[in-house]
């Protein structure tokens, strides 16, 4: 069957629309990876940094807020683990509930945070609501909605000492596997701060 000429402008139409759609998906996971790569640099240079006379809440909220703006999130929370009270503490909290989180405690094995140090692996939920591994008590409590959500391990030492969760993407979009990857070297790059932090402090113990 022959193709007419309009058929042909139309065909070339279609292929040009469907190039730009992936110009413009490339050009923006491009830009991505650009500017985590940025703030992962930037993660470095503060650990480099650390010295004796550091602030370790101040330097807690700045290495959150590097590894949140990696990830493309506005809320996110640094967890500690206090094996002698088997609890998790909210030692740095930016976003909507910081003022309501921070220094808040709850169990050991609660929601994806627990799960994350129990099994010292990050997670990727998509949607919350469809996980056997949210829990939903700190929404309830404080009147916020989670779609989706990311957590990874602090590990110093081989030991799984808390976690940094970010919660819900600063677009309408859920995370997905390629956030987690980020994730997952910038919470590294923050076990390494808070290691040299803890051998800063043995030193000047002595």
């Amino acid at each position: 069957m022959a193709i007419n000429r309009r058929d042909i402008v139309q065909i070339l139409r279609d292929e040009n629309e469907l190039l730009k759609k992936r110009n413009q998906q490339v050009s923006k996971s491009l830009s991505r990876h650009q500017q985590a790569f940025r703030v992962l640099n930037e993660l470095c240079e503060t650990t480099r940094s650390i010295d004796q006379s550091v602030d370790l809440p101040e330097l807690l909220n700045q290495l959150l807020a590097l590894v949140m703006h990696t990830c493309n999130t506005e809320n996110g929370s640094l967890i500690l683990v206090d094996e002698a009270a088997r609890e998790l503490e909210f030692v740095a909290v930016i976003g909507e509930s910081q003022d309501h989180l921070l220094n808040h405690r709850m169990s050991i094995d609660t929601g994806a945070v627990g799960y994350t140090i129990k099994h010292a692996k990050g997670i990727l939920i998509e949607d919350v609501h469809n996980s056997k591994h949210w829990s939903s008590v700190i929404d309830e409590s404080l009147d916020f909605h989670t779609h989706s959500l990311m957590c990874e391990p602090l590990v110093v030492q081989d030991a799984v000492i808390g976690a940094i969760e970010v919660v819900n993407h600063t677009t309408d979009n859920s995370f997905e596997q390629g956030d987690l990857n980020i994730l997952k070297v910038a919470t590294r790059l923050v076990s390494l701060a808070l290691e040299k932090v803890e051998k800063l402090t043995q030193q000047m113990e002595r």
